[in-house]
């Protein structure tokens, strides 16, 4: 073996040791990992009467369904007022459907059986957002979306036509 090819050797020997060696020391330390409910705030408070009011009142308005408020509190309870929001809009307020959703939320009982919302949504056909439900109901299309009053027609110069 030559000289240039020894020499070549060992600093391939040296780049892979140095690279390694980087690899290792910007590796996070492997600590205790927490449940991703308990990571954002362990005290976290069960939703106030008013919440719970806001939410049935949403559903009311938005999508004219007559929440009954123990079976609405009992949803929240279990699911937290998103969940209980979902069940309710998807359901479209029908106990029997609102059965077979908790069904399929909670599963048989064994760990990972039950379904999470957007396989629940997708399965049933609908979107697992509440945003349109809960929220303002802005309806921000591509024409009406902040920022796109000013960016012009087809019609217009600027564009070529």
């Amino acid at each position: 073996m030559s000289r240039t090819n020894r020499i070549a050797l060992m600093a391939a020997v040296v780049l892979v040791l140095v690279v390694t060696g980087t690899v290792f020391a910007t590796r996070a330390p492997n600590g205790p990992t927490q449940p991703a409910q308990l990571t954002q705030d362990e005290e976290d408070a069960p939703p106030t009467a008013d919440e719970i009011a806001h939410a049935a009142d949403r559903l009311h308005d938005k999508l004219d369904i007559t929440v009954d408020e123990a079976a609405f509190n009992d949803l929240v309870t279990a699911y937290g007022v998103g969940g209980a929001v979902r069940v309710m809009a998807w359901s479209n307020g029908d106990p029997n459907m609102i059965t077979t959703i908790r069904g399929m939320r909670d599963g048989d009982g064994t760990e990972d059986s039950g379904m999470g919302w957007g396989k629940i949504a997708k399965d049933l056909g609908f979107s697992p957002g509440i945003g349109s439900i809960m929220g303002n109901g802005g309806g921000h299309g591509r024409d009406s979306a902040p920022g796109q009053q000013d960016r012009g027609s087809d019609d217009d110069e600027a564009s070529g036509g």
